[in-house]
């Protein structure tokens, strides 16, 4: 495969998958979701640690700090996005870790593959249809094809969006029916292009304005999926959003940090994950919790407010979803 090929391939190229055992699911609201399973293809802000099966554990002890499942830790200090919408109202665990299919391919073909398998029983029972799938992903994407010097004038929306459609159209073919699709948040205000871009605004704007990019192509996207696959729901979670509503005002959610990151980084070797085990007194306090990675009660801002307001998962909200 070709580097443009392999940078093509949209975040589900170096993402993790997750089958999670989510009967009668409880959100951070405490707003019942009954769903018989929840999908989730993302990135490392999904990421239930299972890195370590793909030889790419968390390096810091730092991870995982306030929640862990049998010792693994998520890319933040504890809950991510797919915990807080997964969260049983009976247990902290969200996940059935017996019922998780741990991630052991790269590419998209093998992870078709296994998303069919584990699907045969939920199809037999019409469970798949009432089942919720979560795709997170575009920053590893964007971040990847800025890395490698392509064309700056290369339409980062159309590149990307246009491979992500195909695969929705793949997975509803499978038998998915419920949709939450997340955009991409303010790249250039993150910790870690602050620090190496320096720019001389709050956020290095030339990132915000690819990820804005990708994130205007998605509405109109997902409408035209919706009106052209029979029986089809897709909703739109705006994580662009929900980041410039903490930016403007994060004291009116508990937060007071939105440029650094909670634990230490490495800034000689230049990578934007903790160093060591040496993480800020209060994780609240911070949108970040490593240089690229929310903190957990970010995860619990954007899921909550998703749960209930149609702002930010649109055309509906996640209750409406799941109920729809």
């Amino acid at each position: 495969m070709t580097s443009m090929n392999q940078a093509s391939c949209i975040s589900f190229l170096l993402c993790h998958f997750l089958l999670v055992n989510c009967s009668h699911l409880r959100g951070p609201f405490k707003s019942n979701i009954s769903i018989p399973a929840l999908f989730v293809f993302g990135d490392s802000w999904v990421d239930s640690g299972n890195g370590k099966y793909m030889g790419n554990p968390n390096p810091s002890s730092a991870y995982g700090v306030d929640f862990k499942v049998d010792n693994q830790s998520r890319a933040t200090n504890g809950k991510t996005m797919a915990d807080f919408i997964g969260k049983n109202k009976n247990t902290d665990k969200p996940y059935n870790l017996d019922r998780i299919l741990w991630p052991i391919a790269w590419f998209w073909t093998n992870r078709l593959n296994i998303f069919k398998s584990s699907v045969k029983n939920l199809r037999k029972t019409d469970g798949l249809s009432k089942s919720l799938i979560f795709i997170n992903m575009g920053q590893n994407d964007i971040d990847l094809n800025k890395k490698l010097g392509y064309n700056a004038s290369l339409d980062m929306g159309q590149y990307l969006a246009k491979p992500l459609s195909k695969r929705l159209q793949m997975l509803y073919h499978l038998g998915g029916r419920k949709f939450l699709v997340s955009n991409v948040l303010p790249l250039g205000c993150r910790p870690f292009s602050i620090s190496q871009e320096k720019p001389t605004t709050r956020c290095v704007e030339r990132l915000n304005k690819l990820a804005s990019q990708f994130n205007s192509y998605l509405p109109q996207m997902l409408k035209d999926l919706q009106s052209t696959l029979s029986g089809s729901k897709f909703v739109l979670l705006d994580v662009y959003k929900v980041f410039e509503d903490v930016f403007s005002k994060p004291a009116s959610y508990g937060i007071s940090d939105i440029s650094h990151s909670c634990c230490a980084i490495d800034s000689v070797k230049r990578i934007p994950i903790c160093k060591n085990g040496e993480v800020c007194s209060d994780r609240n306090l911070y949108a970040f919790f490593d240089a690229i990675h929310p903190t957990e009660v970010m995860n619990s801002i954007m899921i909550s407010r998703c749960l209930k307001d149609s702002s930010v998962c649109k055309p509906i909200n996640l209750m409406k979803l799941v109920k729809a």
